[in-house]
């Protein structure tokens, strides 16, 4: 077989196996070096290498390949999933809290009062029955329940709200308002004030008479021409249903401002003038105070959460009670049988309660109701570590050893490492040295060679300093051979 395929051979062979893994860069490896081989003469249009330097370019080959083998460690960050199980609860007609106690691995802030940032879930077995007909536990209203506080409740009750209390028809409601105050504020000639479906445009200042003239623009776009006076309260509003209007007070409204609140009262908006002056540029100002508030949401007793789950809201103890309802009607009865769980609404906690059944014998039928277990699902995440080879290798071999006419033809490569074997006398590629780094270096190196027998001669490519340029030559075949030998412990 001609060298030249038998390194190209041994090259597929060995890439082949190593390409198996990820690809990580190393110091000169058969990805980013080339090595240059001398030619001596041509048949059929093939150039031919001397024997001996072929071999030694055979076994650099190699080497480069391998010396793209490194350990590595990878990490590789999983997620399990996991159940944990709650002791077995006999149902013995109590009232059962669920705590840490009796699931270590619960993971949720469950206690047995909701105060703080503690959620009370709590089970009257006195409501939940064992079903024979439908072999099912069976549970009747609010059996389960979930006591959460102001700091814990899953109600949307975030943002700047003032928060009123009230009985509508006998059910509790909360309506939470978008509440905006401020007082010391300046407007000139030309001005607007802005809340919600009002507005108040300054057409007129007296700072005489302590008024300013303004159009009071509606909710329904009507516009009135109309004096406000100093420390007067002008109080607008829209009611729930619609209506709108605009009263006058002496002095601040509080009591009428609560019961419009109360109400559930769309928006309201008082509005009062505390001072007249004349500014810079002999400009009329007015000063004045304001209130805002604007119904932004609603809860009632009795709303729904999710499915069969409401809402019972305990405004004097700042106590929001989600329960399982179960009226025989819009809200049927709740059976869960084998392979089936109650599941527990709130969002994120992933727990369900599921009946463990006594069977007969032979573990067929279902006779009653042994207990009860929470369970919870979740994610574990863990990170995995393994050590493994990892190979930087050229995926085209006939690119990783070349012949000096190639250097000849297109000259150094600004991306790759160069290591030219052999002498002047026979590697071609000298005379790109010669352009490249000068005579007087080319000299210098000659003169080692020819002193010491043989060169291991390291260059910075000075197209891309991040390459190298490497010369390894012998007076004879057998030095060429010491230089490759030596440059490969070197860069091993």
């Amino acid at each position: 077989m001609p060298m030249r395929r038998l390194e190209t051979a041994m090259m597929v062979f060995l890439v082949g196996i190593l390409l198996a893994v990820p690809l990580v860069s190393a110091g000169f490896n058969s990805v980013n070096t080339i090595v240059v081989l001398p030619t001596t003469k041509v048949v059929n249009n093939m150039p031919l290498h001397i024997n001996e330097d072929a071999i030694a370019g055979a076994k650099l080959g190699a080497f480069l390949v391998l010396n793209g083998i490194e350990t590595k460690t990878y990490t590789k960050t999983v997620t399990v999933p996991v159940e944990y199980h709650s002791i077995l609860i006999p149902d013995e007609n109590q009232t059962y809290i669920l705590t840490s106690n009796d699931m270590p691995d619960l993971g949720l802030n469950l206690g047995t009062e909701p105060v703080g940032k503690t959620v009370v879930l709590r089970v009257n077995f006195s409501k939940v029955f064992y079903n024979s007909t439908k072999h099912a536990a069976e549970f009747l209203d609010r059996s389960v329940e979930i006591l959460f506080n102001e700091n814990t409740t899953p109600l949307d009750i975030g943002g700047n709200y003032k928060v009123v209390y009230t009985t509508v028809e006998g059910r509790d409601v909360m309506y939470f308002y978008d509440y905006r105050y401020s007082t010391g504020n300046t407007s000139s000639l030309g001005d607007w004030v802005k809340m919600g479906s009002w507005k108040i445009h300054f057409i007129d200042i007296d700072t005489k008479q302590l008024k300013t003239l303004v159009e009071l623009y509606y909710p329904d776009g009507t516009v009135k021409l109309t004096s406000l006076l100093k420390d007067t309260y002008y109080l607008m509003y829209v009611l729930a249903n619609g209506t709108f209007e605009v009263k006058e007070y002496s002095s601040n409204p509080t009591t009428v401002i609560d019961d419009l609140l109360k109400s559930g009262a769309k928006e309201v908006f008082l509005f009062t003038p505390t001072d007249f002056f004349v500014g810079i540029n002999q400009a009329k100002m007015v000063t004045y105070d304001y209130w805002f508030y604007k119904k932004a949401k609603q809860y009632s007793d009795g709303d729904v959460y999710s499915g069969q789950w409401v809402w019972d809201i305990q405004p004097e103890n700042d106590i929001y009670v989600l329960y399982l309802h179960v009226n025989g009607t819009e809200y049927p009865p709740v059976f869960i049988g084998s392979g089936s769980s109650l599941k527990i609404p709130v969002k994120g906690w992933n727990l369900k309660l599921v009946p463990v059944f006594n069977r007969t014998a032979d573990g067929g039928a279902i006779t009653g109701i042994l207990g009860y277990r929470f369970v919870r699902s979740t994610y574990v995440t863990k990170s995995v570590s393994i050590t493994a080879p990892a190979v930087t290798a050229t995926n085209d071999v006939n690119s990783l050893i070349v012949n000096d006419t190639y250097i000849l033809d297109n000259g150094l490569p600004k991306d790759k490492n160069v290591v030219i074997i052999g002498g002047w006398v026979s590697n071609k590629a000298w005379e790109v040295l010669e352009k490249v780094y000068g005579a007087d270096k080319v000299n210098e190196l000659k003169n080692e060679l020819m002193s010491k027998g043989y060169i291991v001669a390291k260059l910075k490519n000075p197209y891309n300093p991040n390459y190298y340029v490497v010369i390894l030559a012998g007076k004879t075949y057998r030095e060429t051979a010491k230089a490759v030998e030596e440059f490969m412990k070197s860069s091993g």
